[in-house]
C-alpha cells in the first residue's frame, strides 16, 4: 500500500442511505434552481438582454435539415445576410448537449410574456431540441424525429433548463442504492461485492500491485513480456512517470493532481497507451477496453484530438488501429478527421452505414419538401402534408431499426470510447463494462455525474486540480426549503441526526455539490491516494510564482523552456529593439490599477424598471476597463502578437458583451470570454478584466479564488490585469495578498493615462 493512504471506517447502512439520499436531495435543489432561473429569465428579461447574457441568439434562419443518429432531424441554423452584416455568431453560452428551443424571432426590448394558458416554453410553432454542434457561423440542433417541424422564416434560439442530465444522475444514484443497500434488513451492511464501488465508498481500502503488470508482446497471443516500462514519450518528467506508474499499479483506483500547465493531458495520453500495451487482466492477453470521460465536450475533444493524431503513427498505431477510437456525441472542434471518429459519422458513412443510406436519403428528401414555405415551388399543402408526415414517421421507424444493428457493430469494435460523463449513460453503451474508466477534469464534475461512467467500469483513474474551478452550482440549501423529502426520507432530519463515531475517516453526506469525488477521496484516504505533477510547461516563471506560493505549497517548478520567455521573443514580432516593443512586450505581469479613477462598475439593467427583479441583481460590466482592455489588445497586435494568441477573460458575461462590441468584429479570431469558458486552454497573452469597482468593496465572483487561479494561469508570456485594487483587496485575504503582490511585483501602470 502506498505511503500516506489512510484506513477508513467502513460505512454503516444508515450512512450509505444518508450519503446517497443527500446527493439526491442536493441534485433536486439544483434542478429546481436551474428551472426557476430559466423560467424567470425567459419571462422577465427582454430579448435583447437574453442575447447580451448569451442565453439567446436572434435573427437566425434555417440553412438545412438533415438526418442524424436515432432518426433525429438536424436543423442547421445560421445568420442570414438579409438580417446581419456578418455571418459570424455573436458571443453566446451555447454548448454541445445544451437543451434549447427554436422559436419565432422576438424583437424589441420589451419582456417576453406567456400568452393565455400556454406554458412559457410553448411558443407558436416552437420546437425543442439539443445543441448538436456549434461552429463560428452555425449552430446545429438535433430535434426528436417524431415532431413535425414547421418553422417560421426568422428564428430565435433560446437556452432551456437541462432536466435530462438531472434525470440521468438521479437514475444512476437509484441504481447505486440498489447495488449497495439491500432491500431486506441484512446483518451486514456490506453485501455489495464490487471492488471499485467498495473503494469509492470506503468499505475497503484500495489496493496496488507490487510490480507494474508486464507489457504484452507484439503478438497478442504470445503472452506477456518484460515488466520494465518502455516509455512512448521519452520527454516525460519524473513526476509524470511516477503518476503513470502509480496508476498502472492501482487495482481499483488512482488520482492524478495536475496543477496548471503541468501536462496533465499529456500524462493521461501516455497512461492510456501504457494501459493498452498491457493485458486487461492476469487471465487474458487482450488489451483493456477504456472509457474516457470528462464533464465538458471541449476537454473531451482535446483528448480525442491527441489520441487521433498519435494513432496515425507507429508505435501508437499498433495499439490503436483504424476504427478502434470512438467518440459518443459530436466533437465541439469541427475537424473532418475528428468527425470520422464519431459514432454518428461511422454509423452513417462506415462500411456498416450502407444499410442506412437509402432510407436516410429518402427521409431527407421528404423533410426538404415539407420545409418549403407557402408560395415556394413544390410546397406541400393540406391533407397531402399530413400524409407526408405519416411517411416520414414510418421511414424514421425503419431507420432506427436498421441503425440499432449498425450502432452495436461500431461500438463493439472500439477499443477506446470517449464520452462526456453524462453521455456515458447513453443507450448506445447500455450493458457495456469497461476495464478502465478515466475521468479527466474530475474536479469540475459533481460526484453524481461521475457515477454514470463508474458503474460501467472495473477500475477508475481521476485527474484534475482541486485548486481550479469547482462545478458550477446555482442552488443554496437554505434558499430552497421546498425539497425536504427524497425517496421517503427526510433528508435534512437525517443529516441533523447523523452522528458518526469512528477511529478513522469515513464517507460523509456532502454539505454541497461542490464537494467533488476527487476531493472526497483525498479526505477519505489522505494525500497517498494521488500523485501530483510538479513541473509546469506553460507560464513564464513570474506568472507562475504567485499561484505556486499560495495554492501549491511552492512546489510548482517552471521548466527552463518557458521560465524566461516573453512576448518579445515571438517570431511574429519584427521590431524587437524599439522602445514601444520593449515597453509593451517585455513585461510578463502588467497591472492597470484603476483605484481612484472612479471607473465604477455598472449593473446590467441600471436605469431600467425592475433592475433588481426576481431574476437577480444582474451581470456586471465596466466600460472604462473595457476601453483599457481594447487599447492594450490593439497595442499587442500592432507590435506583432497574433490576435488568436490573445485571450480576454472576465468573470461577467455583461463585460464579455461590452468588450466583444469593441473588438469581436475587428478580430473574430481573438478569444473573448468568461473564466469558465477558458479553463483547460492557454494563450500567449491573457488580459484579465476584474470589473468590480465600488465604494463598499463588493467583489462577487472574484471571491472564488479558484476562478482567479484559472484566469491568471492561462497566460504563457504575459498576464495583464485591469482592476481596482482598493475594491478588490477588500474581498478576502487571498485577494488582498494578490493585490499586494501585483503592486510590488508587476509592471504597474496608471489606468487614468489616456495613452494606456
Amino acid at each position: 500500500m502506498p505511503a500516506g493512504v489512510l484506513q477508513p471506517t467502513p460505512p454503516s447502512r444508515s450512512l450509505l442511505e444518508s450519503f446517497i439520499g443527500r446527493h439526491q436531495y442536493l441534485l433536486e435543489l439544483e434542478r429546481k434552481a436551474e428551472e426557476e432561473q430559466t423560467r424567470l429569465l425567459n419571462s422577465k428579461c427582454s430579448p435583447k438582454l437574453l442575447e447580451q447574457r448569451g442565453l439567446a441568439l436572434g435573427g437566425l434562419g434555417v440553412a438545412s435539415i438533415s438526418i442524424g443518429l436515432g432518426g433525429k432531424s438536424l436543423i442547421e441554423l445560421h445568420r442570414p445576410l438579409a438580417y446581419h452584416t456578418s455571418p459570424i455568431l455573436p458571443p453566446h453560452t451555447f454548448r454541445n448537449g445544451d437543451p434549447v428551443q427554436i422559436e419565432a424571432h422576438v424583437s424589441g426590448n420589451g419582456t417576453t410574456k406567456s400568452k393565455g394558458k400556454k406554458k412559457e416554453n410553448e411558443a407558436e410553432g416552437a420546437v425543442e431540441g439539443v445543441v448538436y454542434r456549434v461552429g463560428q457561423e452555425k449552430v446545429v440542433v438535433a430535434v426528436d424525429g417524431s415532431k413535425e417541424i414547421d418553422l417560421p422564416e426568422r428564428l430565435r434560439l433560446l437556452k432551456l433548463a437541462n432536466s435530462v442530465t438531472f434525470d440521468r444522475m438521479d437514475k444512476t444514484l437509484a441504481h447505486l442504492r440498489r447495488l449497495v443497500i439491500p432491500e431486506s434488513d441484512a446483518p451486514s451492511p456490506h453485501t455489495f461485492n464490487f471492488p471499485l464501488i467498495h473503494s469509492l465508498l470506503g468499505a475497503q481500502i484500495p489496493s496496488w500491485t507490487r510490480d507494474i503488470p508486464p507489457a504484452r508482446t507484439s503478438d497478442n497471443d504470445a503472452g506477456p513480456s518484460s515488466n520494465a516500462i518502455q516509455w512512448f514519450d521519452p520527454n516525460l518528467n519524473e513526476s509524470q512517470k511516477e503518476a503513470i506508474e502509480f496508476c498502472l499499479k492501482a487495482e481499483q483506483l488512482g488520482c492524478i493532481h495536475g496543477p496548471p500547465g503541468t501536462g496533465k493531458t499529456h500524462t493521461l495520453i501516455e497512461l492510456i497507451f501504457q494501459l493498452l500495451s498491457r493485458p486487461a487482466s492476469s487471465s487474458t492477453t487482450l488489451p483493456p477496453r477504456i472509457l474516457i470521460t470528462t464533464p465538458s465536450n471541449l476537454a473531451l475533444d482535446n483528448l480525442l484530438l491527441r489520441l487521433h493524431t498519435l494513432a496515425q503513427q507507429p508505435p501508437y498505431s499498433t495499439l490503436l488501429p483504424r476504427n478502434s477510437i470512438l467518440r459518443i456525441g459530436h466533437p465541439t472542434r469541427v475537424h473532418r478527421d475528428l468527425v470520422r471518429e464519431t459514432l454518428d459519422w461511422r454509423a452513417a458513412n462506415g462500411d456498416e452505414g450502407e444499410l442506412l443510406k437509402d432510407v436516410g436519403k429518402e427521409l431527407e428528401n421528404n423533410l426538404g419538401d415539407l420545409g418549403k414555405k407557402r408560395g415556394e415551388k413544390g410546397a406541400i399543402k393540406g391533407k397531402e402534408r399530413g400524409k407526408k408526415w405519416d411517411e416520414v414517421r414510418e421511414l424514421r421507424k425503419e431507420y432506427r431499426q436498421r441503425e440499432g444493428k449498425v450502432v452495436s457493430t461500431v461500438v463493439n469494435a472500439a477499443q477506446v470510447v470517449l464520452a462526456t460523463c453524462h453521455s456515458a449513460g447513453a443507450r448506445q453503451l447500455n450493458n457495456m463494462i469497461f476495464d478502465v474508466c478515466i475521468i479527466d477534469e474530475a474536479t469540475q464534475a459533481v460526484e453524481a455525474v461521475c457515477w454514470v461512467p463508474i458503474l460501467k467500469s472495473k477500475k477508475l483513474i481521476l485527474a484534475g486540480d482541486p485548486q481550479q474551478l469547482p462545478p458550477t452550482i446555482m442552488s443554496k440549501d437554505e434558499k430552497a426549503p421546498t425539497v425536504s423529502n427524497v425517496n421517503g426520507m427526510d433528508i435534512k432530519e437525517t443529516m441533523n441526526n447523523l452522528s458518526v463515531k469512528s477511529d478513522g475517516p469515513s464517507i460523509q453526506p456532502p454539505r454541497t455539490l461542490e464537494t467533488t469525488l476527487f476531493e472526497r477521496l483525498e479526505t477519505l484516504y489522505g494525500a497517498g491516494i494521488k500523485r501530483v505533477l510538479q513541473v509546469q510547461y506553460r507560464m513564464n516563471e513570474n506568472i507562475a510564482i504567485f499561484p505556486s506560493e499560495t495554492l501549491y505549497e511552492s512546489a510548482l517548478i517552471s521548466d527552463a523552456s518557458v521560465a524566461k520567455r516573453t512576448l518579445l521573443d515571438l517570431p511574429s514580432v519584427e521590431d524587437r529593439k524599439s522602445e514601444d516593443a520593449k515597453d509593451v512586450l517585455e513585461p510578463t505581469v502588467v497591472f492597470f490599477d484603476t483605484a481612484g479613477c472612479e471607473f465604477y462598475e455598472r449593473t446590467e439593467g441600471d436605469g431600467d424598471e425592475g433592475k433588481k427583479s426576481a431574476i437577480g441583481e444582474g451581470s456586471k460590466s465596466n466600460e472604462n476597463e473595457a476601453d483599457i482592455v481594447a487599447k492594450w489588445s490593439r497595442k499587442l497586435i500592432t507590435l506583432g502578437v497574433p490576435p488568436s494568441e490573445i485571450g480576454i477573460v472576465t468573470p461577467y458575461q455583461a463585460q464579455v458583451s461590452v468588450i466583444s462590441a469593441l473588438l469581436h468584429e475587428e478580430y473574430p479570431e481573438m478569444t473573448i470570454g468568461s473564466v469558465d469558458g477558458l479553463q483547460g486552454q492557454e494563450r500567449e497573452a491573457i488580459i484579465l478584466s476584474l470589473v468590480r469597482s465600488n465604494p463598499t468593496g463588493e467583489v462577487g465572483f472574484l471571491g472564488e479564488y479558484r476562478r482567479l487561479n484559472v484566469a491568471m494561469t492561462r497566460a504563457k508570456r504575459q498576464l495583464c490585469v485591469v482592476g481596482d485594487s482598493s475594491t478588490v483587496a477588500k474581498g478576502s485575504r487571498y485577494l488582498k495578498k494578490w493585490m499586494e503582490w501585483l503592486e510590488s511585483e508587476a509592471d504597474v501602470r496608471w489606468a487614468g493615462d489616456d495613452s494606456t
